[in-house]
């Protein structure tokens, strides 16, 4: 496993729509090397980067909004197609640009993150 030197931690209105999202249409794996926090949420470690999605439980209240200011998360994937079918079979809007050999998805995350997957384009 590599050393993870980044970290990003994201605030979800939703876990568990997040998760479905990250894990079932994405295909992340959540982290092994999660830390035991008291804080309700899921890791997932892509290369040297660990991404945190948690859920913001001040004082109890609901909230409508989340505060993260991440506003685009970007990707490489060998798996475009089977993303792009996925996101097709959900309905999940998405924006398709070629470039040569170089595919690259756009498509926001249920928290209104930005999204870019690039690939270069798998023959199937």
């Amino acid at each position: 496993m590599e050393r993870i030197t980044t970290c990003i931690v994201l605030e979800s209105k939703n876990l568990k729509e997040t998760l479905y999202f990250y894990e079932g249409i994405l295909g992340f794996t959540p982290s092994k090397e999660r830390p035991q926090l008291r804080v309700t949420g899921v890791w997932y470690d892509i290369g040297s980067t660990r991404i945190c999605f948690v859920v913001h439980r001040g004082l109890g209240e609901y909230r409508e909004t989340v505060t993260s200011t991440v506003e685009e998360l970007f990707f490489k994937t060998t798996n475009i197609d089977q993303i792009k079918k996925k996101l097709e079979f959900y309905h999940i809007s998405f924006v398709e640009e070629c470039d040569g050999e170089e595919v690259r998805i756009t498509l926001y995350d249920p928290d209104h993150v930005k999204i870019q997957l690039v690939s270069t384009k798998n023959i199937e």
